[in-house]
């Protein structure tokens, strides 16, 4: 089982990943009801379809700072004929949307976007190109846990990430299981891979 971290006590642990400490694996997840909220991917959307047709390659994480307009970020994103290198967004908007550091005004949150490798120029050409590095210690959401040291802002960090792609991941399964279509492979591994790395980096620091 992993472990998570606690602030204000090293050695008080909790389970790691889930929304609750009682259902904490991806399999507990899927088996919940249709979240209420709409994903940000759904059946016949036409995402990406293109290239997933002929580009079958992992997809990089790009995270953009997003300024609400009145549409979701998939929508915008289709907007601005991104939809066919851009697969799936994550709204990191509980920890960023308040920060004013960079030149971003406070109605600004952070996006982490699925990208094809071709398509990193041409999403950074839209969304900009943030100044710093994610999980660095310059990264806003790393900044602005509730915790003095660094280590332990960056424990605090993982695991929030780590339980918000969970969750995530969880409502993509979930909603392709009700409506009955396979989500596409290149799309799981990188939750996977996004798990995997959010896990190894909380190790790393020695919490569990």
């Amino acid at each position: 089982m992993t472990r998570l971290f606690s602030p204000r006590n090293p050695r008080e642990t909790v389970l790691f990943g889930g929304p609750d400490p009682n259902r904490d694996s991806l399999s507990d997840l899927l088996e919940t009801d249709m979240p209420k909220e709409q994903p940000t991917i759904s059946a016949g959307s036409g995402f990406g379809v293109s290239a997933r047709d002929t580009e079958p390659t992992h997809l990089h994480t790009v995270r953009v700072w997003f300024s609400p307009n009145g549409l979701q970020i998939m929508e915008d994103i289709k907007r601005n004929g991104l939809n066919d290198v851009v697969f799936d967004a994550i709204a990191l908007r509980e920890l960023s949307g308040q920060h004013q550091a960079h030149g971003i005004t406070k109605e600004a949150f952070l996006v982490d976007l699925a990208v094809l490798k071709a398509g990193i120029p041409r999403v950074l050409g839209k969304y900009g190109i943030t100044q710093f590095v994610p999980l660095s210690s310059d990264d806003p959401i790393i900044l602005q846990q509730p915790a003095e040291d660094l280590g332990s802002k960056r424990a605090l960090c993982y695991q929030y990430l780590h339980s918000k792609y969970l969750q995530e991941y969880a409502k993509r399964c979930n909603l392709a299981k009700v409506l009955g279509y396979e989500i596409h492979n290149v799309l799981k591994d990188w939750y996977e891979g996004r798990l995997e790395d959010i896990c190894n980096r909380f190790r790393n620091l020695g919490y569990c």
